[in-house]
Order: C-alpha cells, then sequence, then structure tokens
C-alpha cells in the first residue's frame, strides 16, 4: 500500500551540509544522526512509508521529524524538555557546582573533586553531583582526549591558542595555523594558558557555564554582543603572527553575529559547532598533549582558572563578556634593552638611531585601589581583611571556627582560605594544616627586608627602563599616599605606602618577580599589625621617600631611583627592629650585614622610619 504524500521537505545547501555532516560525524549523538538521515530522507522520498520503510524505522518516528524539521528547522532536532519529576537542582544549584569545581578541594580530599568530596561541601547528593557533571561533560581532573579531528573542527597543523571569549551562551576559542600543508604536530598552548595542566577542565566548565546561564536566551533574542566579539577578533588578529591564519571555534553565534565580524580580517577563518558539548570535545583534542609533568615538580600558577572564578562569581546578565587575548609576538628587529627610556645604566650601551623599548601593557581593575593585594577568591580577601582586623599575639593560632561565623562561611571554606593566605606568606603553617599568625624576631625582619631591597631594586629599574608612561598606576597610589600624609593618618598611611611599593612592582611587568614581591608584603602587613607599630611621627618622612623615588623614576634614573628605594629600606628595618627587644640583635645588624648605602649631602639622616 503506496502512503499518502507528505509536506515536501526541501533544503538549503547550509542545511543539507549540516545534516551530511551529522550522519558521518564520530561524535555527534546516535539519536540526532538517526535524524538527520530521516530529513535527508524525506527530501527524496515524499511518503513517511517509503522513509520507514528504506531506514527500517516506524512511520510515525518519520512524521514526528518531519513536521519537527519543517517547523523548526535544523534547531527542531534538537531534544526537546521532557515531561517527568521538576530537577532537584536549579539552575543556580548547577552554576554553583560549575564555579566551585574551578576551586582547590578542601584538604584531605585528594588533588582533584570527586563526587563525594562535592556532595559534601555543597549539599547534593553523589548522584546529583554526577548527573551535572555528566550532563555538561565536565571532568575533574581527567586528561585531555586524542584523536582526529571532524568536518567542522580545526585544521591539523600547528596551532597555538590566542584568545578566549565567553559571553553566555556564547564560547569562542580562537587559535593560529601556518598557511600552506604541513604535517600535523602537537598543538601549543602556551602563548595563552602558559602551562596549564587543567586548561581542558577549565574550558570545559566556562563552556558549561555559558550554556547554562545562556540557556534562556531565545532566538529572537537580539544579538547584541557583537560589537565586544568584533573587538575580540581584532585583537587576536593583532597577536597572530606573520603567514598565520586566525581559526575561530565558536558555538552559540548567531549567523548575524558572524555575518557583522567576517569582514575583520582576511585571514579570519570560522569553524562554528553545533553546541556546547562539541566545542568541549574539540577544545581538549586541541590541547591534548602526551606530556606529563616530572614527579615531585611544583604545579604551576592557574591564572586561566582564577580569572574565570572571578569572572563567573560576579556575573550577571549586563556583565561584560570575558576575554582573553595573548600578547602579540615581538618582531625580531625590536630592541630588548636599548632606547631612551632605560635607566642610567643601560644608556651607555644604547647604539644611536635605534628605537625605544616598547611600553608593557599593565591592566588595572577600576573597582579596587591602585596596588590592592590581588585577589582573585573573594573569600580569600574576606579572610585578609578579617585576620588583619583582629588583635592577634605572634604564635596566636587562627581559629576557624569564630572566622566562619562572623562571615557565614563553612568551616571548609574558610580552611581552604587560610591555607591561601599561608601560602602568601602571610601566615604560618602549622601541622596537621593549621594556620598560625607568624612570630617576628630580628632575624625574620633581616630576612623579609633583605629580599625586598634586592627584589624592589631590580625591579625598579626596570620600571625606570619602560618610561614616564607606564607609571599611571603608581601616580595614583602615591596620591593617596599623600593624602594620607596630610591628614596625619598614621594607620591608613602604611597600607597606602604598601599599595605604592606593589603598585610599582606590577608596573614592572615581571610577573613571577612581581608576585614574589606581593607574597612578601603579605608577611610585611602582617607583621605590621601584629607589632601594632605607630607611624605618627613618620607620615611626612614616608611620603617624602616615595615622592622622591617617584620622581627619579620620572626621569628615567633607575640608579637614582634605586639608592632611593635602598634607603629606605634601611630606615624601614632599624625602625622595625625598634620596635623588638633587643635580645639578640645590635643596634646595627643590618648596616653590619647590608652595608650602609651611599647618602647624598642634602640626604637627612632619618630614623624615625
Amino acid at each position: 500500500m503506496v502512503g499518502r504524500p507528505r509536506n515536501a521537505v526541501i533544503l538549503t545547501e547550509a542545511e543539507r551540509a549540516a545534516l551530511r555532516t551529522w550522519t558521518r560525524s564520530r561524535s555527534c549523538s546516535q539519536a540526532r544522526a538517526l535524524r538527520a538521515r530521516i530529513v535527508l530522507a524525506c527530501e527524496d522520498e515524499p511518503t513517511n512509508s517509503g522513509v520507514a520503510t528504506r531506514l527500517g524505522i516506524s512511520r510515525d518516528m518519520v512524521g514526528k521529524w518531519r513536521a519537527r524539521f519543517l517547523a523548526e528547522r535544523l534547531a527542531g532536532l534538537d531534544e526537546q524538555p521532557r515531561p517527568g519529576r521538576p530537577p532537584a537542582a536549579d539552575d543556580d544549584t548547577v552554576a554553583h557546582v560549575l564555579v566551585r569545581t574551578l576551586t582547590p578541594p578542601p584538604p584531605g580530599a585528594g588533588h582533584v573533586w570527586s563526587t563525594r568530596s562535592m556532595a559534601a561541601e555543597t549539599g547534593l547528593s553523589q548522584s546529583t553531583v554526577s548527573r551535572v557533571w555528566r550532563a555538561y561533560r565536565v571532568r575533574p581532573g581527567a586528561g585531555a582526549t586524542t584523536g582526529q579531528r571532524r568536518a567542522w573542527s580545526l585544521p591539523n597543523r600547528t596551532e597555538e591558542v590566542v584568545g578566549l571569549f565567553i559571553a553566555p551562551p556564547v564560547c569562542v576559542l580562537a587559535v593560529t595555523a601556518r598557511t600552506g600543508r604541513g604535517r600535523a604536530v602537537r598543538t601549543c598552548a602556551d602563548r595563552l594558558f602558559g602551562q596549564e595542566r587543567e586548561a581542558p577542565h577549565v574550558l570545559a566548565v566556562a563552556s558549561a557555564f555559558a550554556a547554562l546561564r545562556g540557556g534562556r536566551h531565545t532566538r529572537d533574542t537580539p544579538w547584541t554582543v557583537h560589537p565586544a566579539l568584533r573587538t575580540f577578533l581584532e585583537r587576536a588578529e593583532a597577536a597572530a603572527g606573520t603567514g598565520e591564519v586566525v581559526h575561530v571555534l565558536a558555538h552559540g553565534v548567531p549567523a548575524e553575529g558572524r555575518a557583522g565580524c567576517r569582514d575583520v580580517s582576511p585571514r579570519l577563518r570560522w569553524h562554528h559547532v553545533p553546541g556546547p558539548a562539541e566545542w568541549t570535545d574539540e577544545t581538549r583534542r586541541l590541547l591534548a598533549t602526551e606530556a606529563r609533568p616530572a614527579p615531585g615538580s611544583a604545579p604551576d600558577p592557574h591564572r586561566l582558572r582564577d580569572a574565570l572564578l572571578t569572572w563567573s562569581t560576579t556575573w550577571t546578565p549586563s556583565a561584560d563578556p570575558f576575554t582573553r587575548v595573548a600578547a602579540a609576538r615581538p618582531v625580531y628587529d625590536t630592541p630588548a634593552i636599548c632606547g631612551s627610556g632605560n635607566d642610567s645604566n643601560a644608556r651607555d650601551v644604547c647604539a644611536p638611531g635605534h628605537a625605544d623599548v616598547p611600553t608593557a601593557t599593565t591592566f588595572t581593575s577600576p573597582d579596587e585601589p591602585p596596588g590592592a593585594p590581588l585577589t582573585t577568591d573573594p573569600v580569600v580577601g574576606l579572610l585578609r581583611e578579617a585576620v588583619l582586623a583582629d588583635r592577634h599575639r605572634p604564635g596566636d593560632r587562627v581559629r576557624e571556627t569564630p572566622l566562619a561565623a562572623r562571615l557565614g562561611l563553612s568551616r571548609r571554606v574558610v580552611r581552604a582560605g587560610l591555607r591561601a593566605l599561608a601560602e602568601e606568606g602571610m601566615l604560618d603553617l602549622l601541622p596537621g594544616g593549621a594556620t598560625a599568625v607568624p612570630t617576628v624576631t630580628p632575624k625574620d625582619v633581616l630576612d623579609l627586608y633583605a629580599l625586598r631591597a634586592s627584589l624592589g631594586a631590580l625591579l625598579i629599574r626596570r620600571v625606570a627602563m619602560l618610561g614616564p608612561d607606564q607609571l599611571a598606576p603608581a601616580s595614583a597610589a602615591l596620591a593617596e599616599v599623600r593624602d594620607a600624609a596630610r591628614d596625619n593618618d598614621h594607620a591608613r598611611i602604611r597600607e597606602e605606602d604598601l599599595r605604592y611599593q606593589d603598585a610599582l612592582a606590577r608596573t614592572a611587568d615581571l610577573p613571577q618577580a612581581a608576585h614574589t614581591f606581593e607574597r612578601l608584603t603579605a608577611r610585611l602587613r602582617m607583621f605590621v599589625t601584629v607589632l601594632d607599630m605607630d607611624y605618627s611621627q613618620a607620615c611626612d618622612a614616608i611620603s617624602d621617600e616615595d615622592t622622591a623615588v617617584h620622581e627619579a623614576l620620572r626621569k628615567a634614573d633607575g640608579n637614582e631611583a634605586a639608592r632611593l628605594w635602598r634607603v629606605k629600606i634601611e630606615r624601614c628595618v632599624r625602625f622595625m627592629i625598634a620596635q623588638l627587644p633587643e635580645d639578640d640583635a645590635a643596634p646595627h645588624l643590618w648596616t653590619t650585614l647590608a652595608g650602609r648605602p651611599r647618602l647624598r649631602r642634602d640626604d637627612p639622616r632619618d630614623t624615625a622610619h
């Protein structure tokens, strides 16, 4: 019996190509592939009976997907919400589980999160946590998967990750590849992610978060992110080297958004994947590597994870997109040191006619004061302020229970935050995972300031090399120091002085040295708090010292700025040691060990600070 002809299915070239891709893809689900074959067969067969006989399925199934495709086109082949019991975890709870996987697990829970430890942390069941991770393809601790890439995927050539853009429900990853033919080699992600081994997992969480928070957006929602996406693509194109093509792996970008960005650069190639699951799988293949960390090697800083954690915890529908773009590669003929903006040591070796050193890019947040401590986790910032506000004696153990009750946090979260403060150097880590306020002895003071003296001089010389154009954050911090000195606010000026020093360290554009310097600042801030040092008689001296260092940097005189820094450090050491019982330290021990800096005749030997 011949069935009755049904509504004809007429496909466009783009739809036909997409359907054929789904039928051939090994990463596509079998259900989606079958629906694609049904629609392709409906184009040739006018009746549902003919398609059912051809594919060996029921007529009802053919009729269902024929009608769904005619009503919604390709989007009608997606899974639809099914009736049943409402989920036990709402969107906010799922988002909390996703974001929580970006934080380190509590002590004693292992190196990575498990369903048991996450269930204990969030108050959910292990099965609920497992369902959330499976639904969004989040696998803590799992390595990247290797394998051949598909038709819509990135090319099998040398690639470098240069950009990441997330604006729920949009996820975009920009990579570069050499033009022309070449054999497949291992992917390099150092340009953007460094040596972070957790990059595949972090990108999976980012894609899941974007899919969850962007799930309420419909196809009728006006597309308003493409200006920010256009800017991102321009920056990614600028980060690509000569002879490289920028390949963009994206999902969630509507056709009008892609059309508005196609004229950014002729080097731009779009690779639009069906959804977040395929985007996650492709990024795992992209970052797959056979390299394994050496036993006992220290873990790398998780800058990507921390940046996404900060962005996701403060995300709102009106928030700015998350954007991360690698720095452009320097050209070969750019001088490494020579230039008119260097300190006095480098001027003699500068060849005539050389261009100035390119200025470094400094990122500052408008929501925090210049030189404020860098806190990627808001909990760590709250704990830092709470510990500094309490009156502790040297050696006192920091109690977790009172802090948890006062801040409204769990003890596990407080314990993890205190361990982070111990890693910063602000607290001492005791056996068993407890933390304590550090003791302050003359040897501790000499040890701390010896490092700050040498490292600070290096950073100051580097700032002098970059030129006065990069001093804006430090100038803003110096203005706060002067305001505190004008008000004779000794409690404030000691904090503003440290913030000015940290602002100089960040301006130097030496990330490892600046990070070490800020760890020393955290410990010094704790020393000052424990000793309850009184700077009421030293406000003017502190302001004058910082102003003198800043003026030397404005003149690009690195030698003079380093000398003034050395004088400042000596006065700080003598002042802090004077607050301690002189039982095992001579009054001039620092001068005996480190030597005395050369002072100019007009430089007063003020010992008040």
